[in-house]
């Protein structure tokens, strides 16, 4: 057992002063002061520094992505530690361009170990294409089958994806929904979005025409572009949850998106960051061209957090539920992205710049006084 002292706790929503009792990777109790007389009980002083939820980050190429400038341009797997030094104690792993020579077996088996080496891990099915890769040749059964499956990946708008038409679209839809109704899981369609002129078009005709529920769409890097941002708060205000990502192509800083989109009607219990890492970070011109090359990493979130917070975009809370609350309520991660008595001792300690100290990941350290105290079987 664990006892953290002398925390300016987060909940994400500012306690103040507090100790934190951490047991079975769960938290036990929360209080101004425990003065406890237990067993082997493990006493860490924070002094005062700010203690939060983990990060849990959407969009993970967990087994690599890339490929689209050749073989030897497949991005990399993800170690342990490229993930945990940045604060993300929870992931979810999905697939990117290449559905080929990357696949679902690799992606889960990757996930699998991830959460062995001591991080919570889930993964979606699909990938860039339509129709879809799946695990069972069906998108519901892979929800209701596959423990770790909560959604499916597709492209839209982007020069590398099926162009599916809206039939397929609603097809995909109704099959997450039923999935993730039968398996209790967040159950929805992530869609990658990329920089062409269509930008949410078919989206916005799915909602006009069908009625399908909009909490099934679940649309990322949505601040590639101005445009696209801009019908990104367009599909928020129509119920919509949306995800920017820290780590790829963007229209501007983001802590200067969100200032922007502050202004213009942002929700910001609706929105969520990703880093989109490991992940490749490919540039095209107008011809749809490769012209450019790189790789995407975790430590993009912690730096826009950072960046967020110190430019007074936001406080602390607010830009802290981006990265915790916001996603874990969207894709129903039971017991994630708070701290509260009950949930999952995931946690990140920080000082009063935001600057990352410590890292806890199921009640054990993963970081410590800066330094990477857990790391990947094979690190």
């Amino acid at each position: 057992m664990l006892l953290l002292k002398n925390a300016n706790l987060y909940t994400p929503k500012h306690i103040g002063k507090s100790d934190v009792l951490v047991g079975g990777g769960k938290i036990l109790a929360i209080d101004k002061e425990l003065n406890l007389n237990i067993a082997d009980l493990k006493t860490y002083d924070l002094c005062g520094k700010v203690l939060t939820p983990g990060l849990i980050d959407m969009h993970v190429h967990i087994t690599g992505g890339g490929g689209e400038a050749g073989y030897h341009s497949r991005t990399p797997e993800i170690k342990l530690s490229e993930i945990v030094k940045y604060g993300t104690t929870t992931l979810v792993g999905t697939l990117g361009t290449d559905g080929c020579t990357r696949s679902l077996e690799n992606l889960y088996s990757k996930a699998k170990a991830l959460e062995f080496e001591g991080i919570s891990t889930f993964i979606h099915t699909g990938s860039y294409a339509t129709p879809s890769v799946t695990f069972t040749q069906n998108i519901t059964k892979d929800l209701v089958l596959i423990d770790k499956v909560i959604g499916v990946k597709i492209a839209l708008s982007d020069n590398r994806s099926s162009y599916p038409s809206d039939d397929e679209l609603i097809k995909i839809l109704t099959q997450v929904r039923i999935g993730g109704t039968i398996s209790k899981k967040g159950g929805v369609m992530h869609i990658h979005m990329g920089g062409l002129e269509s930008k949410l078009d078919a989206v916005f005709r799915i909602l006009k025409h069908t009625q399908f529920p909009v909490q099934y769409f679940s649309p990322t890097h949505c601040a590639r572009t101005k445009d696209l941002f801009d019908e990104a708060l367009k599909f928020q205000k129509m119920g919509g949850f949306i995800d920017i990502t820290t780590g790829g192509s963007k229209f501007a800083p983001l802590h200067e998106v969100i200032a922007y989109g502050l202004e213009n009607g942002l929700n910001l219990d609706m929105i969520s960051m990703s880093s989109d890492g490991n992940g490749s970070v490919p540039k095209f011109n107008d011809k749809g061209e490769l012209v450019g090359y790189g790789c995407a990493s975790c430590k993009s979130n912690l730096d826009t957090l950072q960046n967020i917070v110190k430019d007074k975009v936001l406080d602390i809370s607010k830009a802290i539920s981006l990265m915790t609350c916001n996603p874990a309520k969207f894709l129903n991660l039971n017991f994630k992205g708070e701290i509260k008595v009950g949930y999952d001792a995931d946690f990140a300690v920080f000082d009063e710049n935001l600057n990352l100290y410590d890292v806890i990941a199921k009640g054990e350290f993963c970081v410590k006084d800066q330094d990477v105290v857990k790391k990947g079987f094979f690190e």
